[in-house]
């Protein structure tokens, strides 16, 4: 009588291929964290549009994180179009502020600004502010609410890191395939 005896299947060993795909399911499945937004423009002084009564004596930008001060700078511009802002921008914490020139002539002042958020994406705005009346100017600006930048579509991490996964798992499967014909 013969005995039949079962013979090993060829191929790779599930270990490591088993594990690595294993790790890409539950990584995918998981999802990526929610992405966190760049840092925006959450206040300026003078606000976009107002019409305030005497002219500032600097302009400030409130932002949702510290700004760099890697190009970090603000321009003011007065109704001749003419630069009417001073020195370099000041940063205190999350506040950016631009001092201006005395007896600033009643009119209409842009702000154009560009700043470098705290995890290094560049931001830029544009904004209007009218003086009443021309005068020399006040202590301080008066702070109001400017609606916030939208935030910077970005690539979740969590998609970059199922993708790395993803193709490892299916390299692992070509060398154990290649391994096995051997």
């Amino acid at each position: 009588m013969t005995v039949l005896r079962a013979l090993p299947i060829a191929g790779p060993r599930p270990g490591p291929v088993l594990l690595v795909g294993v790790l890409t399911v539950l990584l995918l499945g998981v999802g990526a964290p929610p992405a966190r937004a760049h840092d925006a423009l959450v206040r300026s002084s003078p606000s976009a549009g107002a019409a305030v009564p005497t002219a500032p004596s600097s302009v400030e930008l409130e932002f949702s994180g510290t700004p760099l001060p890697l190009g970090t700078e603000v321009l003011v511009l007065g109704p001749d179009r003419a630069v009417v802002s001073t020195g370099a921008a000041g940063i205190q914490d999350t506040t950016v502020t631009q001092s201006l020139t005395a007896e600033l002539p009643a009119g209409g002042y842009t702000v154009q600004w560009r700043s470098t958020s705290s995890d290094g994406h560049p931001l830029t705005g544009t904004w209007d502010f009218t003086v009443a009346a021309g005068s020399t100017p006040a202590p301080g600006p008066v702070p109001a609410a400017v609606a916030a930048a939208p935030a910077d579509p970005a690539l979740p991490v969590g998609w970059l890191v199922g993708g790395v996964l993803a193709l490892g798992a299916a390299a692992a499967l070509v060398l154990g395939r290649l391994r096995s014909r051997r």
